[in-house]
C-alpha cells in the first residue's frame, strides 16, 4: 500500500481520498478511522462499563462463562459469548487461536513452535498464549494474508 500525504496551507478544510482495487479489512479499518467512527467493545470491570478500542484489545478469552477481554495492562469482562464475538470481530484481524481464544494479529510480536505441533503466540506486552493444533494453520494462513495486504 502507497501512502501520499501533503501539506496544504491553503485549504479550507482537510480531506482524505482513498483509492484501492479491493475494499480489504485493512482498506476498511482506514475508513472507519477516517469517518471518525471507533470500533470500541463495551466491557465490564468492578461494576463499571468501559469503551474499550479494538486496537486495544490483545485477546478474548471464554472464562467461566463469561469473555474476558485482555488489554495490555487490564482485563474486562462481557457477557457475549466467544462466538458471537468471533462472528461481530469478522474482518477486523482478530482470529482463533483455541477452542476458548481469539486475537488480535496486530498484537501478536512473535509466534514459536510449541510441543505436539502446538504454536505460542507471545503478544506485544510479553504474555504468551498457546494456539492449538487444531487452528494453527489458521492463524498461519491469517498472518500470511495480513503480510500480503501490507506489502500491497
Amino acid at each position: 500500500m502507497k501512502l501520499i500525504s501533503q501539506k496544504d496551507p491553503e485549504l479550507d478544510d482537510d480531506y482524505v481520498t482513498i483509492k484501492y482495487r479491493e475494499l480489504t479489512p485493512a482498506i476498511e479499518q482506514i475508513l472507519h478511522i477516517c469517518q471518525g467512527e471507533r470500533s470500541v467493545l463495551q466491557c465490564e470491570k468492578e461494576g463499571a462499563t468501559h469503551n474499550i478500542d479494538l486496537q486495544d484489545i490483545l485477546y478474548l478469552e471464554w472464562v467461566d462463562d463469561r469473555s474476558c477481554v485482555y488489554t495490555k495492562d487490564d482485563v474486562f469482562t462481557m457477557a457475549p459469548s466467544l462466538a458471537a464475538l468471533e462472528n461481530s470481530l469478522a474482518g477486523r484481524h482478530f482470529v482463533r487461536i483455541s477452542r476458548a481464544c481469539l486475537c488480535n494479529l496486530f498484537k501478536i510480536k512473535a509466534v514459536s513452535t510449541g510441543l505436539n505441533m502446538r504454536l505460542t503466540a507471545e503478544m506485544v506486552n510479553g504474555e504468551r498464549v498457546v494456539v492449538s493444533r487444531h487452528y494453527r494453520d489458521g492463524l498461519l494462513a491469517a498472518i500470511h494474508k495480513l503480510a500480503m495486504e501490507v506489502r500491497n
